[in-house]
């Protein structure tokens, strides 16, 4: 079995409200979805979410790649060959990991579809008898962050993560109120999206003490990640790396340097699966637990993420709640919004919806 066709839609994901983080604010997702058909009729799905201030993509330029410089070298090829893929692709052009990452996702669902068998049965086997999710909290005023922890707490969420990267004052008048909300036992976990310097990082961490944050993601800025360590060696504070890590080299570099106790993985930053799930095998070879994220993706891409959680026993969380953020999504989440049950269902488990596909698409391009 070969490929076919790989069918490319530009789609827009309209958000229930606003999200707003340290660096920027959403009212829409932009999201480039692909499906690649073989010449058995199977079809796989994939989904490419760019963050600029991350990845360095952006929307337009990630449809270039994916149109004129990768799905090109699929057509003909074998459909189960993913590693080719990747070294097919590296070659090809540098960097560029969440185009890559869309069609990584859509030769893995689609080589399970022809397998019959759930994705996560490809990547090691249920590890994981479902996922917990948490709810995420936009940065607001610390009343109105509140009222949602208090809220999500009567909607049967376990965890809390909240949104920060203001100043240190008011950062800690946040988790205080939030912390106030809670039940006892309630996780509560922050991310300052790289909102802080070292020293005002270890001030926040310092004041909020007493409001018992499990952790702290990405702190400081992407490209310091001496600085990100020297945080992490200051303080007994529990501090997760993300925006820095993109792939296996970064990994190595966080473990040489001491930098970071915990690392949040994302398919849009790692290109896929493929290079994914290695680098929760090397973060297990070192002691450093890892959480599968999202870029709030939709359930095409959520799914691939949430496959990968429930089979490798490294990673102890995840932040897939795109699917509860979009007002309009490609397909039926499975779950209550809480958590993520995957069954015995083959591929993604999900159903894509063809026709809301093409409903949300802006643009279209067909590579055959």
């Amino acid at each position: 079995m070969t490929i076919k066709r790989i069918t490319l839609h530009g789609i827009r994901l309209p958000l229930k409200r606003p999200f707003k983080i340290a660096y920027d604010s959403y009212e829409e997702i932009e999201s480039l979805v692909v499906s690649i058909e073989s010449t058995r009729g199977d079809i796989g799905w994939g989904e490419a979410v760019v963050d600029q201030h991350v990845s360095g993509e952006t929307w337009q330029a990630a449809r270039d790649v994916i149109a004129r410089e990768l799905a090109p070298l699929l057509i003909g090829q074998p459909a189960d060959d993913i590693g080719a893929f990747h070294r097919a692709a590296e070659a090809r052009i540098r960097h560029n990991p969440s185009a890559k990452a869309a069609l990584d996702i859509a030769l893995h669902d689609l080589l399970a579809r022809q397998c019959r068998r759930p994705l996560y049965s490809l990547l090691g086997g249920r590890c994981h008898e479902r996922l917990e999710l948490p709810c995420v909290i936009s940065m607001l005023s610390p009343e109105e962050m509140a009222r949602q922890a208090d809220e999500a707490c009567r909607q049967g969420f376990r965890s809390i993560k909240i949104k920060l990267g203001d100043t240190p004052e008011a950062d800690v008048e946040r988790i205080a109120r939030v912390r106030e909300a809670l039940p006892p036992g309630m996780a509560l976990r922050v991310d300052a999206n790289q909102g802080w310097s070292a020293k005002q990082a270890l001030e926040v961490i310092r004041r909020a003490a007493p409001y018992r944050v499990e952790w702290y993601e990405q702190p400081v800025f992407i490209e310091n990640l001496e600085a990100l360590a020297r945080v992490t060696q200051a303080t007994e504070a529990v501090i997760m790396a993300d925006e820095p890590i993109h792939g296996l080299r970064d990994m190595l570099r966080v473990i040489r340097l001491e930098a970071a106790d915990m690392v949040n993985i994302k398919l849009m930053k790692s290109a896929g699966l493929h290079a994914a799930r290695a680098m929760a095998d090397l973060g297990m070879a070192a002691d450093i637990p890892c959480q599968v994220g999202s870029m709030v993706e939709s359930s095409i891409a959520t799914l691939a993420g949430a496959h990968l959680a429930i089979a490798h026993p490294n990673i102890i969380a995840n932040d897939l709640v795109g699917p509860e953020m979009i007002a309009s999504d490609v397909a039926e989440m499975p779950g209550d919004g809480t958590h993520i049950p995957l069954d015995e269902s083959p591929g993604l488990g999900i159903r894509v919806d063809g026709d809301r596909v093409r409903e949300l698409s802006v643009f279209e391009a067909r590579i055959d």
